[in-house]
């Protein structure tokens, strides 16, 4: 391994002040990493669901439209100058940060992690990372632990790109990794990951486990849970309360969605979305958010300017 520059919490909350503030709004990804995200910051600065964003869609309260300019989005990598957001996509070319994403607290911005390293980007999720910058330790439960590494599917993270997550456990010092971490790599986590956690929140949410399997030994899948705001709000409420229970965190009220706005997926090669003014010419389409997906393309979903 060679030389790393472990990231500070001090330089990090000094770049960007909000991330202590109480009460901010929030508009947040539906799904496992983004629900546990939610509840971790509901709990502990009394932050507040407002909307939500999925792929080609986005969910909005009244409260969100009030309070646009307070909103920070969670789980999401927003684009668009001034927008806050905690996320941890790959959206440099290279070191320097465009201007646009000056707001944007990303593990992989902090770290100068952008296209030209992406073998090397951070492979956790948002909610180790909110774990991690707060300093809040994960309850010693198992089914707490187990959720944590369930988000993001990291578990299968820790297995297959081993290297890369040592490496970022040194990025991210002065934290209880090793006890997260345990036996991650046995049988016998797998077992204690199907047994207690998946067979439950299927029970739960009548929704099978169908992420990927990675190299289970035991052919157990990764945790793609999401849910529709359309008409699954009770899963948002179900999975929610399950996390809080286990974590001893208190979850965040649904929003009232009172806007369903959807946009435009695209796909763009990376050098011809980079060809002049990036990431400008992606906002001057219209995206809110866009992510890097390999060395030579890149997703965004493009909506009416004036959103």
């Amino acid at each position: 391994m060679g030389q790393l520059t472990p990231l500070s919490r001090r330089d990090i909350f000094k770049r960007h002040p909000w991330l202590r503030d109480r009460q901010r709004p929030t508009i947040i990804f539906p799904g496992l990493d983004g629900m546990l995200s939610a509840a971790f910051l509901h709990h502990h600065l009394g932050w507040r669901v407002t909307g939500y964003f999925e792929n080609q869609t986005l969910w909005l309260s009244p409260a969100a439209r009030e309070e646009w300019n307070r909103l920070v989005w969670v789980d999401l990598d927003a684009c668009r100058p001034g927008s806050r957001s905690i996320g941890h996509g790959v959206l440099a070319l290279g070191e320097k940060v465009p201007a646009a994403l000056k707001q944007c607290c990303n593990p992989n911005l902090l770290a100068g992690m952008g296209a030209d390293r992406i073998a090397t980007r951070y492979p956790f999720s948002t909610i180790m990372f909110l774990l991690w910058l707060h300093d809040v330790p994960v309850r010693k439960s198992l089914v707490a632990r187990l959720l944590v590494l369930a988000a993001g599917s990291v578990w299968i993270n820790l297995r297959q790109d081993r290297e890369n997550c040592l490496q970022w456990r040194e990025r991210l010092p002065g934290y209880d990794w090793k006890w997260l971490f345990t036996l991650v790599e046995k049988e016998l986590f797998e077992r204690r990951l199907r047994d207690q956690l998946l067979a439950p929140l299927e029970r739960l949410t009548g929704r099978p486990a169908d992420g990927p399997v990675g190299n289970s030994r035991l052919r157990v899948p990764g945790l793609n849970l999401q849910f529709n705001p359309d008409w699954e709000e009770d899963l948002f409420l179900k999975v929610s309360a399950f996390a809080g229970t286990h974590l001893k965190w208190s979850p965040p009220r649904p929003p009232a969605i009172s806007e369903r706005i959807e946009g435009q997926r695209q796909t763009m090669a990376l050098a011809e979305a980079t060809r002049r003014n990036f990431p400008g010419n992606l906002i001057g389409k219209g995206a809110i958010s866009y992510e890097l997906t390999g060395a030579d393309s890149l997703n965004f979903t493009a909506f009416p300017k004036e959103i």
